[in-house]
């Protein structure tokens, strides 16, 4: 009865926006549009419509790209509003996605000496309100060096990875391990989260977090083996939590001696069908990021009328509105550089 009640604010939420999600018919109709003026002209009766008829002309993708990304967050947003107060901080993680984002961009911009009013532009303030961050991400957008920046962070959860970042980049000038070591903190971070949920909330989000998590770890390793990364450098990058990959199975892979090796071991976990062999190392690891990507899909469209008073329902219904901003993200590209409707709908996220 309690998870009946914690769940009754946001399921006819969810049942609302299920079903204005972007059907086939659709997509296709939005595939064959030829301009981008023309798109935005389709999209008139989509719950993009709010962010689309406030962005000024010309339309770009960029101006696209973020009218997307915002429509996005109000999902989010609405969601986190009205869950129960114990499942709250997985779906927050879906946020901190873009807060990492944003740290990334201030390191890369403050090198760069873009100017403060213009690394602002660049951040959806709305995240950083929520998590009372907005004075720290001021801050960093008004610092003029990288070391400013971290200490902007000081008194938050990056600041170990950022200062271990500061000490990497003051010694080689390179600003790579800031990314590596801020996606490390986000991928424990989702192990860690589900692991503290409620048994019987944990269950429906554990197949979420193994697959963003272990996915991450798996293509990683694939691809730092293709770039000839020694296992010191993988080591760094890579998650220290994960789940459906033994430690033994963990270690085999960091110490592979190079990239066919790593695919045999791959080929021995429970990931092994979405590693198919297809060509070239890119083509594999390519493919098998699509394949996660499907996988999750699947499931949560198979998900969405059985798991109804718990996580799972909030999950489900995420990850298919991320696919739905995923292909009209694809799509706005896609119009812009002239591919036909076939090549279009074949770079799409169907399920």
């Amino acid at each position: 009865m309690n998870q009946t009640k914690n769940y009754a604010a946001v399921l006819p939420k969810i049942g609302v926006e299920r079903s204005e999600l972007l059907s086939d018919i659709k997509l296709k109709t939005l595939s064959e549009c030829k301009t981008l003026s023309e798109f935005v002209v389709q999209l008139g009766d989509t719950t993009c419509q709010e962010q689309i008829s406030k962005l000024s002309t010309p339309i770009t993708i960029q101006k696209l790209e973020r009218a997307f990304n915002e429509n996005l967050l109000n999902t989010y947003f609405s969601l986190l509003y009205s869950l129960p107060k114990n499942v709250k901080p997985f779906i927050e993680l879906y946020l901190k996605r873009f807060e990492i984002e944003h740290i990334k961009m201030l390191i890369k911009a403050t090198i760069a000496k873009i100017p403060p009013k213009e690394k602002m532009s660049k951040i959806y303030l709305p995240v950083e309100n929520y998590f009372n961050n907005h004075i720290i991400i001021e801050e960093a957008a008004n610092a003029s060096t990288v070391t400013s920046i971290v200490q902007a962070f000081q008194k938050t959860e990056y600041y170990t990875s950022l200062n271990a970042g500061l000490q990497t980049y003051n010694e080689t000038g390179s600003a790579t391990q800031f990314n590596i070591l801020l996606d490390r903190h986000y991928f424990d971070k989702i192990y860690c989260t589900c692991e503290e949920l409620p048994k019987e909330e944990q269950q429906h989000a554990k197949f979420y977090a193994s697959m963003m998590v272990d996915g991450f770890l798996l293509l990683t390793i694939l691809r730092g083996k293709i770039l000839g990364y020694n296992s010191s450098w993988l080591k760094e990058a890579l998650p220290t939590n994960y789940f459906n990959i033994t430690k033994h199975a963990f270690d085999v892979l960091l110490h592979a001696p190079d990239y066919a090796e790593t695919l045999k071991i791959i080929k021995s976990t429970q990931y092994k069908t979405y590693f198919a062999s297809a060509g070239t190392p890119e083509k594999v690891v390519s493919n098998a990021e699509k394949t996660f990507k499907t996988a999750v899909l699947c499931h949560a469209k198979s998900r969405a009328l059985i798991d109804v008073f718990n996580i799972g329902v909030a999950l489900s219904f995420i990850t298919l509105k991320e696919a739905d901003i995923h292909n009209l993200n694809i799509l706005a590209l896609s119009i812009d550089a002239s591919l036909k409707p076939q090549e279009i709908q074949s770079k799409l996220l169907m399920y």
